[in-house]
């Protein structure tokens, strides 16, 4: 280094340690300028995230409202409207009631739902909410359903009446999984009625008072459940533990079935259905009882065809044994039906209260509501006698 150096370093300093400044100056800017993009795109995806989390935020807000208030005026009327364009013409007052019955179904399943512990998470929250939104961006390209969206458009309808019901329709789609597992050789839409028919259960149990205070209020009056099914009285013939399940078969009595296999009772009682077992109403092979079904369904596999019910409710009863007359004046109880004229015949569904045989045919018979007879000619047909004929033929078959 000579001496011009030297004296350049005295005034200026060392060039390499201004180097070094500089150069770690210049890094510097060079991240900070890096930096300024990452910042920006942060702070673009936290006001994303957060935008998107005040809509879950307020979904989850109306949880809590929901949870405070069982029923909600703004929710009903969406039902309403929807029932208006499914049912055409009715009376005004059936709009409400029907309304009604579909809205305390959603809320019911929600309640129970929270009831066995059925948790949800946001990300699942979002998905039911995407694909209700894109279900009402389709319908509204249905001429009957376009009427909803004309004063308000699509997203301030969604905002406002089905926004608030998600939380719902998320505890459903929970609800249905749980059952699904539950019932997992049924069909699935009869395990979601299964679902709701717990559900309606549970809440008309939990939250009666509720339902009625709200139907007082909107003036729901005779207000009607479609709970109320067709009773069948019978024998369980089966009952499988791992897919909470018995087989059921109409109008035999426990000793029909003595000393048959579950081959022969299936081949010789084809209609023999299979319904869940439910927690409140336990069953085991070979009870007696007395169910309430409201709905059905079929499945034909490999020509196979498989029965299943729902169970709105069952109790154990005492077999009915048939009395068996003997006919002594047959000559006379043939002239009687000389005149008859038999319709085919009709499933009753109940072992008859009497059976007698009259030519080599049995001819069973059932006490039918206010003292008629119901009877049922084997390989003939069936009949209904007026209650002064039925009077007549008790006379001559000596039933007191």
């Amino acid at each position: 280094m000579n001496e011009w150096q030297k004296e350049l370093m005295k005034v200026t300093g060392d060039m390499e340690e201004s180097k070094e400044r500089v150069k770690k100056r210049v890094l510097q800017q060079q991240v900070i300028k890096a930096k300024k993009p990452i910042r920006f795109m942060l702070l673009t995806a936290i006001v994303t995230f957060c935008l998107a989390g005040i809509v879950l935020v307020q979904l989850l807000n109306e949880e809590t409202k929901q949870s405070s208030n069982v029923f909600n005026d703004t929710q009903l009327t969406h039902f309403e409207k929807i029932t208006r364009i499914n049912w055409g013409k009715q009376d005004e007052g059936f709009y409400t009631k029907e309304a009604f019955e579909r809205y305390k179904n959603v809320v019911a399943i929600y309640y129970y739902a929270k009831s066995l512990g059925l948790h949800y998470s946001e990300a699942e929250l979002k998905a039911v909410r995407n694909e209700h939104y894109e279900d009402l961006v389709r319908i509204q390209k249905v001429p009957e359903y376009a009427v909803l969206f004309k004063e308000e458009g699509v997203e301030k309808y969604f905002r406002k009446y089905l926004e608030p019901l998600l939380p719902m329709y998320t505890a459903k789609t929970k609800l249905d999984t749980f059952y699904l597992e539950k019932y997992p050789t049924f069909p699935k839409g009869i395990v979601q009625e299964i679902a709701a028919q717990d559900a309606l259960r549970y809440f008309d149990k939990h939250f009666a008072e509720q339902a009625k205070t709200f139907e007082e209020q909107n003036g729901i009056k005779n207000y009607y459940s479609s709970s109320q099914g067709i009773m069948y009285l019978g024998t369980v013939i089966k009952v499988e533990v791992e897919p909470n399940a018995f087989l059921f078969v109409e109008g035999v009595i426990p000793k029909d079935l003595e000393n048959l296999s579950q081959e022969q009772i299936v081949e010789k009682y084809p209609k023999a259905t299979w319904y869940p077992v439910l927690d409140d109403f336990p069953v085991k092979q070979g009870d007696y009882v007395r169910i309430e079904s409201n709905s059905n369904q079929s499945i034909d596999e490999n020509g196979i065809v498989t029965h299943y019910g729902v169970l709105n409710n069952v109790v154990i009863s005492e077999p009915t044994v048939t009395t068996k007359l003997n006919i002594q004046n047959e000559q006379e109880v043939m002239q009687f039906f000389r005149q008859t004229e038999w319709q085919p015949a009709k499933d009753i569904g109940t072992p008859p209260d009497y059976s007698f045989m009259l030519e080599g045919v049995r001819i069973d018979v059932w006490l039918s509501y206010g003292q008629s007879l119901y009877l049922n000619k084997v390989g003939y047909g069936s009949v209904h006698l007026s209650q002064k004929r039925s009077e007549e033929l008790m006379k001559i078959l000596g039933i007191n």
